[in-house]
């Protein structure tokens, strides 16, 4: 039977990185049973959450797990996590999901990418797999502080045309939980509208060391940007995808406005941590190469941040 917004009753979160404890906190502070899953939290022992935002500060209490072993089976599921292998990471997914998932379960990935959810769907062709795309600037300060600094919208869909109605409404639960969320009509085609702003700004962030403002005010940087969400676009209409080309000058002057950010990825390298260099810039670039498609800036800044994380 399909879920209502009032049947979901437990959330679990995957992944409680900043992003996913941010919206985890923001739906347990309407009033829905949540569990977050983090190794990093639970090892720091993180039993309250301060947030501070732009949509308004407040701090609550959380349960933490080092493992979804321990959790609850909740009603919706929200992963969270990096993907970084996509082939390997899936499979972690699917053996994460054995000890939350029950027959009607939703699973929400709010994460980075491409062709993850398609992938996910495989394994678990008889439930609700939607796709949440966060459009945000949000940062961990410390192992109990989350700064969400700008922006803030989520846009979700779903994954198979069967369950859109499950997706509109868990944007409803979004909504009603004080979140900016909005319908995606086309999952795939806001999957590629995420990529235009995510290939160029998470790639030249670590490339030249620099917040969002840095970029962006420069010629240069600028119209490496450009270029890169140029290559994005045309993998989306080889794909037959309708984006509208006008979103290309409305991200960069959106980006322009933003305040200096400084982006995951950059978060990462900076952390030593591996970066989402497959699902980000992997992923389209082989889609891409399927079509005989060239796209020289994508394919460079590709292997340039290979080169860049093997040898840093």
């Amino acid at each position: 039977m399909k879920k209502t917004i009032n049947e979901i009753e437990s959330i679990g979160i995957v992944g409680a990185g900043a992003v996913g404890s941010f919206y985890g906190s923001k739906l347990q502070k309407y009033g829905i049973k949540t569990e977050f899953q983090s190794q990093f939290l639970f090892k720091a022992k993180v039993q309250k959450l301060n947030i501070k935002s732009i949509w308004g500060d407040f701090s609550l209490p959380i349960d933490v797990f080092s493992d979804p072993s321990g959790m609850k089976k909740p009603d919706l599921i929200i992963i969270s996590t990096k993907i970084i292998d996509i082939d390997e990471d899936v499979e972690k997914l699917k053996s994460w999901l054995k000890y939350l998932i029950k027959p009607e379960s939703i699973i929400l990935l709010l994460q980075n990418g491409l062709n993850i959810e398609e992938k996910l769907q495989i394994s678990f062709p008889n439930h609700a797999i939607l796709g949440g795309l966060a459009f945000t600037c949000i940062n961990r300060v410390t192992p109990n502080k989350i700064e969400h600094i700008d922006y803030g919208k989520i846009k979700i869909g779903s994954n198979l045309k069967k369950h859109n109605e499950i997706a509109k409404k868990i944007v409803i639960l979004f909504q009603n939980a004080g979140i900016d969320c909005d319908y995606l009509p086309s999952l795939r085609m806001g999957r590629y509208e995420k990529l235009l702003w995510n290939v160029p700004f998470n790639s030249l962030s670590v490339l030249f060391k620099s917040k969002t403002d840095m970029l962006i005010k420069e010629d240069t940087t600028r119209m490496l940007a450009y270029n890169l969400m140029m290559d994005i676009y045309k993998i989306a209409r080889k794909e037959k995808i309708p984006l509208n080309k006008k979103i290309i000058p409305e991200m960069i002057e959106k980006t322009i406005k933003m305040k200096p950010y400084k982006t995951s990825m950059l978060l990462d390298y900076e952390a030593k941590r591996k970066l989402e260099i497959e699902t980000i810039l992997g992923e389209p670039l082989r889609v891409a190469m399927k079509y005989k498609l060239k796209v020289p800036y994508l394919e460079s800044i590709y292997y340039i941040l290979k080169h860049i994380q093997v040898y840093s």
